[in-house]
Order: structure tokens, then C-alpha cells, then sequence
């Protein structure tokens, strides 16, 4: 990475710094939502639950898994959320509306690290290490970064129009948000090949000890 890319990284995060610190938060009170709600939800659901998971890492354990198949629906609901992300940063005032979308991102992780940590305690935490992270790792800071130009995006047209200031134009603007969320989606598409040839392979190997 040059020097020139790092310094314009840098002076990105700067001054979008207190969108990051929100959408940040944003997350990471989702993630405490979802493990808290691990713990609020009732005995008899709890147990539906578990046989669910039972049932799940059976089928991991006992069949062939279509790789394609997973990749083409982890694909489609991240692109689905992304695009949602964008539409919402491209209507302006509804961009802070991208504050729900990756709050919903973290509940899922918190929910679902919560529910696995607590029905197999250290395998558990084991299949959400290699089965879950190596994915979220990629797709979680992708969205943040969605998000981050959706607010950063609608604040920047919001503020030159209040102002009265003249700089680049709307169509400019736009083009180079919408090619930022196509520079994300790769990373959504490498992500999705992750989740569905990689972590696969290492949940198999773990559950094999659960059943």
C-alpha cells in the first residue's frame, strides 16, 4: 500500500471519525442485545432452538453440503443488505436508517455466538471461531464501511445545501459512492466463498465431537 493511498486513508478516517465511533457503537450494542436476548428467552424456546442446531450440524455431519447453494444465498442476503444500505445513503434522509441495518448485523453475531457458546460451552466457542469469525471478519468492517460513506454521503449533499456551497457536483458524488459500494461488494463475494467452501470444512470437523 503507498504512502499516498495511506495518508488518504487516514485523513478519510479523520474526518469521518465521529460516524465511525457511531456506527461502531452502533454495532457493538447490537452484539450485546443479541447475547442478552440469548439469556432472556424462555426455557421451551431455548430447547426449539437447540434441536434446531442439533438438526443443523446433523446435516453437516451426515450429508454433502452444496457449496454453491450456500455461497449463492450467503451472496444474495449480504447484497441484499448492501444494496439495501446504499438505497437508504442514496435517499438522503433516510440514510441514518443504515444505523438499524448494522445494529442488525451485530444482534446476529451476539445471538448467535451467545446461543453456541451457551448449549456447547468450549465447542461452542470453538465452531464460532472457525465456522463464523473467518466470514464476519471481512463482511462485518465491509458494512461498517457502507455505512460509514451512506451517512458520510448524505451529510456532505445535506451540508453544501444548507451552505450554499459549491464543490463537486451531485453526479460526481454519487458515482463515487456507488463505486465504493461495488469495491465493497468483492469483498462481500470473497466473504460469501469463505462461508460456504472454507468454514464448512472446519464445522464438520467440530461437530463430529458434538453429536
Amino acid at each position: 500500500m503507498s504512502n499516498k493511498t495511506i495518508e488518504s486513508l487516514k485523513r478519510h478516517i479523520k474526518d469521518n471519525l465521529l460516524i465511525y465511533s457511531i456506527i461502531i457503537l452502533c454495532f457493538l450494542v447490537g452484539i450485546s442485545v443479541g447475547a442478552f436476548t440469548v439469556k432472556i428467552v424462555d426455557k421451551h424456546q431455548k430447547e426449539e432452538l437447540f434441536y434446531y442446531l442439533r438438526d443443523f450440524f446433523q446435516l453437516f455431519h451426515n450429508s454433502e453440503l452444496d457449496s454453491y447453494n450456500i455461497f449463492k444465498q450467503s451472496f444474495i442476503n449480504n447484497f441484499q443488505l448492501l444494496t439495501l444500505n446504499w438505497i437508504l445513503g442514496a435517499l438522503l434522509l433516510t440514510a441514518p436508517l443504515v444505523l438499524f441495518i448494522i445494529g442488525f448485523k451485530g444482534f446476529v453475531i451476539g445471538f448467535t455466538a451467545g446461543l453456541l457458546i451457551e448449549e456447547f460451552r468450549l465447542w461452542g466457542v470453538l465452531i464460532f471461531i472457525f465456522g463464523i469469525f473467518p466470514q464476519n471478519i471481512i463482511i462485518v468492517p465491509a458494512f461498517i464501511i457502507g455505512s460509514v460513506a451512506s451517512l458520510s454521503f448524505a451529510l456532505s449533499f445535506l451540508k453544501g445545501k444548507i451552505h450554499k456551497t459549491k464543490g463537486i457536483s451531485f453526479s460526481k458524488r454519487f458515482l463515487v459512492y456507488s463505486g465504493l459500494f461495488g469495491f465493497i461488494l468483492l469483498f462481500i463475494l470473497f466473504a460469501s466463498l469463505i462461508e460456504s467452501y472454507i468454514a464448512p470444512f472446519f464445522i464438520r470437523v467440530l461437530v463430529s465431537n458434538i453429536l
